[in-house]
């Protein structure tokens, strides 16, 4: 099984590499931290891993359990966490390891965070747990000194490109946006890939926000009801003004960029045309004395993050962006 056994390697190798002599020199730790952005294999790999341990390629197992944030709730609660640790306490179906996968494990409520951690200072033989995280310093240090961490990397866009090639026969150009615009993250360029109208329907919406900067603070705040017109305080329109500050934040980086003669190494290599427009105009309002550079942008974006942080109205962020871009 260890010879046979195929990895699902994107930019992962090193971590692979790790886990791999682990196994061979049965040298297995029983909490591993996995942490890095989404969509750079965290998951995958945290299922391949369970399943090499199980001696399980299909992946289907009684023995393994998988705890995330329920839809639109903003903690993984404590009932939840309990449930989830009174499975992995409980025998093996198949005499193998138990194995339990944390997603978000940052978003553990505070309780939930302290029921874990007693878990982990009282470890069972054949338990293994495994959090997966955008940043392991979210977690409480009492944790993090039980674990083994392991750092997932943004992937080179050559490889991601190479990839893409390789596997799906991708043209060229194609390939070439795609791996750009993941920004090292190649389970975004394949979620683009596989699904052409998310592509389509990401595109329209940096189309959108770049042309903020040719209109007026009514016209702005129309194209914003466009892009996001949900007025509440729930977990998807946070997460969902996230991926737009994200957005915008990108936007305005290609912007730097293409000001310092760096079009190559743009995310948006694709929108160049709206870019330089947009560019343009900077340069113009810089020119009269009104208007963001693309540097301020960056800095409204840092500030625009740090009150969806503070749990300020997530419709209200924007509008205070738009309103400033």
């Amino acid at each position: 099984m260890a010879e046979a056994f195929i990895w699902p390697a994107i930019g992962n190798e090193k971590v692979i590499e790790f886990l791999e002599r682990g196994l061979q020199n049965n040298k297995i730790a029983q909490t591993y931290i996995f942490s890095g952005l989404d969509d750079l294999g965290k998951s995958t790999i945290a299922l391949a891993f369970a399943r090499r341990l199980q001696n399980n390629e299909e992946g289907n197992s009684s023995d393994l359990h998988i705890l995330e944030p329920e839809e639109d709730s903003k903690n993984i609660s404590i009932a939840a966490t309990r449930e989830f640790i009174k499975m992995l306490s409980l025998s093996s179906f198949l005499n193998s390891y138990k194995i339990g996968i944390i997603k978000e494990a940052d978003r553990l409520s505070e309780e939930a965070k302290s029921a874990l951690l007693k878990t982990l200072e009282e470890p069972r033989d054949k338990v293994i747990i495994i959090l997966l995280v955008s940043e392991a310093d979210k977690l409480p240090a009492t944790i993090l000194s039980r674990a083994q961490i392991l750092y997932f990397y943004p992937v080179p866009a050559a490889a991601t490109y190479d990839y893409l090639i390789a596997n799906y026969q991708v043209n060229r150009s194609l390939a070439k946006d795609l791996a750009n615009l993941s920004l090292g993250r190649p389970l975004t360029a394949l979620k683009f890939l596989e699904h052409p109208e998310e592509y389509k329907a990401y595109l329209e919406r940096a189309e959108k926000w770049l042309s903020l900067v040719s209109l007026d603070i009514n016209g702005r705040l129309k194209v914003l009801d466009e892009i996001f017109n949900d007025r509440s305080w729930s977990q998807q329109a946070r997460d969902t003004v996230g991926t737009i500050i994200f957005l915008a934040e990108g936007l305005a980086r290609d912007s730097l960029l293409l000001s310092l003669g760096a079009p190559d190494r743009l995310q948006h290599s694709t929108l160049l045309p709206a870019l330089e427009k947009t560019l343009a105009l900077l340069a113009k309002k810089d020119g009269e004395g009104g208007g963001p550079s693309a540097l301020e942008q960056l800095k409204i974006c840092a500030q625009a993050k740090e009150y969806l942080d503070a749990n300020v109205n997530p419709r209200l962020v924007l509008e205070q962006m738009v309103i400033n871009w």
